[in-house]
């Protein structure tokens, strides 16, 4: 059963990767096609196309929107690698366009486009640290968006996913590269089951528990029931046409299910709740709505929503945490910290001068300590990005995350 895929036009809608909490947060892929960006300087062919848009888009309102547009045209001559360079040059001409995820989806959409069968390699190509998981997103919705599958299908294409997130060929994720790929998987299944739920997080459970103990099931579930509170794209909004609950309705439907599948469906349903989430007693309201074994989840991963949502701004963000009950504060600056490296490598100063904001209220520890486990989860022990990160540390912090390597 096919269905029409609609690209006229893009719809904006609030689409904040929320973290993937207990195993960590969104990256992209590691290859051996891994982009050097330190060596872009000297790049001066595709500086020439991030100038050539950036005067483009300088009469837009909404720049941003207009480099999303613009960016994916320049697949039809260069590779989707050096979009992504392009991309990084306009980034530090244009500081207003770090959240690039919707770009991301597109660069590698149109790249699995070319080759639709050589679609688990294009994600595996996607680069580190920038535009929040968008890349990977696109391309595995770029291969499974045509069509919904059958019961009968859903099982036969298992085995072709079974190994969609672990080790192969050049690719040895992190353990959070990982994770993000079995976040995106939730995203996936529910594309092939026609946004079915129970199936989808079926499914999930058959695919991310693994035999050796791993379990990447609420990453997963995550990833499924975000497809139905944050669709992106036309063909997102036309895939939960009528599956999406109003704002009252939350609570009976997420009561449907138990245990991690209710804790990730209530806190994916946050862009529903945006209003009450900008003040610190509205967090804790909403967080309330899950059992309270859960609850400590539902705030880890607000605040990387919330970190995000005020465009990584440090003043709101420390406004935002010191004024937030003090069993939580030290979690609330630690996971913005997080969030910051996240969304962009670019941002690990700024994250290490954020725990150092958070000494003042006594939260320096906790933010620090979030950072060292970081070192080697966000990055691989002993890589450059990892004694970026260590090096920059006060101590006893620096050697805490040095004995790592």
């Amino acid at each position: 059963m096919f269905r029409k895929i609609l690209r006229k036009n893009r719809i904006i809608a609030i689409f904040i990767p929320t973290a993937l909490v207990g195993i960590g947060m969104f990256i992209l892929p590691n290859v051996s096609g891994f982009i050097n960006f330190a060596a872009l300087k000297s790049d001066g062919s595709l500086e020439a196309y991030a100038d050539q848009i950036i005067a483009e888009c300088s009469g837009r309102s909404y720049r941003p929107l207009c480099y999303d547009e613009k960016i994916p045209e320049l697949t039809d001559v260069i590779s989707m690698e050096d979009a992504f360079k392009v991309t990084w040059f306009v980034q530090e001409r244009d500081p207003s366009y770090r959240y690039c995820h919707v770009l991301g989806h597109e660069l590698s959409a149109r790249e699995v486009q070319k080759n639709p069968a050589d679609w688990k390699n294009v994600v595996t190509r996607c680069p580190s640290g920038m535009c929040s998981n968008g890349c990977l997103h696109g391309g595995f919705q770029e291969r499974f968006r045509v069509e919904f599958f059958t019961e009968e299908e859903i099982q036969k294409i298992k085995p072709e996913l079974a190994d969609l997130c672990e080790a192969r060929g050049n690719w040895s994720p992190t353990g959070l590269e990982q994770a993000s790929c079995y976040h995106a998987l939730g995203h996936l299944v529910m594309y092939i089951t026609n946004a079915d739920l129970k199936t989808s997080t079926t499914f999930c459970e058959e695919i991310a528990v693994k035999s050796d103990g791993r379990d990447y099931s609420q990453v997963c579930f995550d990833g499924a029931f975000m497809q139905i509170f944050q669709p992106l794209e036309p063909e997102d909004f036309a895939l939960i046409e009528g599956k999406q609950p109003a704002k009252e309705e939350v609570p009976s439907f997420c009561g449907r299910f138990n245990g991690k599948k209710k804790a990730s469906c209530l806190s994916e349903s946050w862009p529903l709740f945006w209003n009450e989430l900008q003040k610190p007693d509205g967090l804790v309201k909403f967080c309330s709505m899950t059992e309270e074994k859960e609850r400590s989840r539902c705030y880890n991963a607000l605040f990387y929503v919330l970190t995000v949502q005020f465009n990584l701004d440090e003043k709101k963000i420390t406004a935002y945490c010191s004024d937030i009950h003090d069993s939580i504060q030290g979690r609330c600056f630690a996971n913005a910290a997080t969030r910051m490296i996240e969304t962009d490598y670019r941002n690990l100063k700024k994250s290490i001068q954020f725990c150092t904001i958070a000494r003042s209220f006594g939260k320096d520890d906790e933010c620090f300590n979030e950072l060292v486990k970081h070192s080697t989860f966000t990055f691989r022990a002993g890589s450059k990005e990892f004694f970026e990160l260590c090096n920059n540390l006060p101590q006893p912090w620096n050697k805490k995350c040095l004995e790592r390597n």
